[in-house]
């Protein structure tokens, strides 16, 4: 899949301000803040965001994926979501949270990188929540409430200030995720099993759109498939190529909902011979055909 196939995948802060949404707060572009995670209707399907986003759940819970991998949000958590992730809502359960979502150009323009700091790349991979000590959930709330304001007030200033205050709310968050970080490795080792199955799904992330064989996973693992396929089963409770087969399934569901793309594109695009051959594919995992899936609700 090409870069700009990449790019109509994601779904922009500009995307959801066009849909006319009554309860996110909105600055240009390039930020958006909400505390009705629960109604953003587009986040029930698979989606990638062009953008970070940071969720801090105060009270009741939330039953999501990243990639692929299934977490349950509760009170005193922070999830952090980066643009080329996968993420999905399956259930919310009474529910106070709130979410800020700075867009790509934002944080390059103001130079802040999370994926760098902290090797935070490999980490959220790993584990995409951070429990947060209730002391410092109560510092987060005023950068929400200080940006809130300053967006809806039109100050000569309002640009530096916001800027201001993304740099503070970023670097609170990237040192919270940094403390949690080092007490889960003080507290635990990595086993080898999760090792080799966070190898695996970061292999998956990088080749799901051509490779759909375990004997490819297998080979860059120097590991026979029936070892690999074994050690993931084992290890996750699905064999490799139930990992393979659902990543591929929701990177086409994510192109059905969220492009414009003809679905023998998006065959081609998945690496597929024809579009026969990727209807075929995709009903047998889902039970249900592209198109149908398309024109569903």
């Amino acid at each position: 899949m090409n870069n700009n196939n990449r790019l109509q995948n994601h779904i922009t802060i500009g995307m959801f301000k066009n849909r006319g949404l009554t309860s996110p707060v909105f600055y240009r572009d390039d930020i958006m803040l909400t505390d009705h995670v629960q109604f953003l209707d587009w986040f029930r399907t698979p989606c990638r965001l062009d953008a970070t986003s940071v969720l801090i759940c105060t009270h009741g819970s939330i039953e999501c994926s990243v990639n692929l991998k299934k977490y349950v949000i509760e009170e005193n958590t922070m999830l952090v979501v980066f643009s080329d992730d996968i993420v999905q809502i399956h259930q919310v359960r009474e529910l106070d949270a709130y979410a800020v979502i700075i867009s790509n150009e934002c944080l390059d323009d103001l130079h802040i990188d999370f994926r760098q700091r902290a090797n935070f790349r490999l980490d959220i991979r790993r584990k995409a929540t951070t429990k947060v000590a209730y002391e410092q959930i109560l510092k987060l709330k005023p950068y929400y409430r200080l940006l809130s304001q300053n967006m809806t007030t039109h100050l000569a200033e309002q640009r530096e200030i916001l800027k201001g205050l993304v740099r503070a709310f970023s670097y609170t968050v990237i040192s919270l995720m940094r403390d949690d970080k080092e007490q889960d490795e003080v507290a635990t080792a990595m086993p080898r099993a999760s090792q080799l199955f966070e190898k695996f799904m970061h292999l998956l992330e990088v080749h799901h759109t051509r490779e759909r064989s375990v004997s490819f996973y297998a080979s860059c693992l120097c590991l026979t498939p029936n070892y690999l396929s074994g050690e993931i089963k084992q290890f996750s409770g699905k064999s490799a190529l139930e990992w393979i087969n659902e990543y591929v399934v929701t990177e086409a569901k994510i192109m059905l909902k969220h492009t414009d793309g003809s679905i023998q594109s998006i065959a081609y695009d998945l690496h597929f011979p024809t579009q026969s051959a990727f209807g075929k594919y995709f009903k047998q995992q889902t039970g249900i055909g592209p198109k149908a899936y398309r024109n569903s609700k």
